[in-house]
């Protein structure tokens, strides 16, 4: 994780986790990324570049763990279809 205060988010990522607090439907992000002027194809990319901080977690620590928790999943199910091999291996 990448240290940091919640002073240290700035308002375009509180929003971002303000909207994934409350409804993170493609409708509300799509009306979120015009607003902040964020291509819509980097939200994801932006998103999980902010819950890899502490200050997200200190701010909004159940979108944090949710966030996580899916790429975690999705990492999982990449490894298990053998799209992530182990160069160990």
């Amino acid at each position: 994780m990448v240290p940091g205060t919640v002073n240290e988010l700035s308002a375009h990522d509180r929003m971002i986790l303000d909207l994934e607090k409350t409804e993170h439907t493609s409708a509300a992000r799509d009306a979120l990324c015009r607003l902040i002027e964020l291509p819509l194809d980097k939200y994801i990319v932006v998103l999980e570049g902010i819950v890899d901080t502490d200050a997200a977690y200190s701010y909004a620590p159940d979108v944090v763990n949710r966030v996580r928790h899916l790429r975690a999943e999705r990492f999982a199910f990449e490894r298990r279809h053998g799209r992530w091999k182990n160069p160990r291996s």
